[in-house]
């Protein structure tokens, strides 16, 4: 007897996973990505000088001025730790080092100041001021490592 054609074909079943759909969900998640990744990048454009730099080599300790929050000036140099002076003895004081380092062919003098947290920002700018007085050209500001956010 001849086979109907109309009769279906007993196939065995495939059991092979199907990836093309998956593929194409990649891929799309991919365009996607890289479509979405430009517009994260956040911040202010700044030019930035470009310049060759090289290891900082310091002949001398740099000189350390402390600024309470009550307005007390203490300045830490050589062999003298937390001496408290004036705004008129720092300024003779650094002036009088860093004529000393220009004499014995040193760095410029380099001054960091240790201010407390509570200062007002009138009371540090009158600082450098008067380090601006005493011929300094290299300030810096110290500070604290910072503590870790409160959890809410």
């Amino acid at each position: 007897m001849k086979p109907s054609p109309y009769a279906r074909k007993k196939v065995a079943l495939n059991s092979d996973m199907n990836v093309v759909p998956y593929i194409d969900v990649m891929l799309v998640l991919l365009v996607i990505f890289m479509v979405t990744t430009p517009m994260l990048t956040t911040g202010v454009d700044v030019d930035l000088p470009k310049e060759q730099t090289k290891t900082i080599t310091q002949s001398q300790l740099p000189v350390i001025v402390s600024l309470t929050s009550n307005g007390e000036i203490f300045i830490s140099y050589e062999n003298n730790i937390d001496t408290p002076i004036s705004e008129p003895e720092l300024i003779d004081t650094l002036s009088n080092l860093q004529a000393k380092g220009k004499a014995d062919g040193l760095q410029p003098l380099q001054v960091m100041i240790n201010a407390d947290q509570n200062n007002q920002y009138g009371a540090i700018m009158g600082l450098m001021a008067n380090l601006q007085q005493a011929g300094i050209q290299k300030v810096g500001l110290l500070t604290g490592t910072p503590l870790p956010m409160p959890k809410p």
